[in-house]
């Protein structure tokens, strides 16, 4: 058997994923699978049987229960690991969508245990407001960041955070930088004159952004209007080293503007 024709094999039945999932836990009689999983006998012991032909299953030498082969645990785990990734594919699709740039290594278990927030007709904030709810505190330690938009609403909310031995690290690209100081000169001013303050510029544009605040990292995708449109935020690993990595790896591809 190909191993197409094992794939179709499992998922062709809802039944075939509890059982395997039920086996792995502790060898069973094809009898306790069925109570278990809430199917007839016949469909335990056929299932069983094919788990049995394609070497995921064997029986318990002396006994009438069967157990699973280390090619069945391999089996199980790898299902549960792509089923999670359906998951994480199906609720930041929208981020995903609109992820632009050379995001590298954004796995699956990067996004696992994410916050994930989109805008809608009926909340266009919701981003933005998540990122501003993590900004949202007395003091602000170390902040590093990539963006490829000016925004007025992150600029007072720094402002409100930042003080002059915080630890800021800012990447922004040309056109990004042409517009602050046309538009946010004060901004700009206000930034300079803060001593752990460093500004990077980009040599190529920046199509997304990436916030650590204090060790909470926000990932955020734009719409090609400049709209901050979906975001994924975390505190915990591995989503934050992947935030620090990226972080590093344009900051250091940029040169700090004078």
């Amino acid at each position: 058997m190909s191993a197409r024709e094992d794939i179709a094999f499992l998922v062709g039945s809802e039944v075939r994923v509890d059982l395997l999932r039920t086996l792995r836990s502790a060898p069973a009689r094809p009898s306790d699978l069925a109570d278990r999983c809430s199917c007839a006998r016949e469909t335990a012991q056929r299932t069983v049987r094919g788990f049995t032909d394609r070497g995921w299953a064997e029986k318990v030498p002396d006994t009438d229960r069967y157990r699973l082969t280390r090619a069945g645990e391999i089996v199980a785990e790898s299902y549960a690991e792509f089923e999670a990734c359906l998951d994480v594919a199906a609720r930041f699709r929208h981020l995903l969508a609109n992820l632009n740039g050379s995001v590298d290594e954004l796995a699956c278990e990067t996004l696992a245990e994410a916050t994930r927030t989109r805008a809608t007709p009926q909340n266009p904030h919701t981003p933005i407001n998540r990122l501003l709810e993590l900004m949202d505190r007395d003091r602000i330690d170390t902040l590093w960041g990539v963006t490829p938009i000016v925004s007025r609403v992150f600029n007072q909310a720094a402002a409100d955070a930042i003080r002059p031995e915080t630890d800021t690290e800012l990447v922004v690209d040309r056109d990004v930088l042409e517009t602050s100081a046309a538009e946010y000169p004060e901004a700009l001013e206000r930034a300079e004159q803060l001593s752990g303050f460093t500004l990077y510029v980009s040599p190529q544009p920046l199509e997304f952004g990436v916030v650590i605040v204090d060790g909470h990292a926000f990932l955020g995708a734009y719409d090609d209007q400049g709209n901050l449109v979906a975001s994924a935020d975390d505190d915990g690993d591995p989503f934050v080293s992947w935030a620090r990595q990226t972080f590093a790896r344009i900051r250091d591809q940029s040169s700090a503007w004078d």
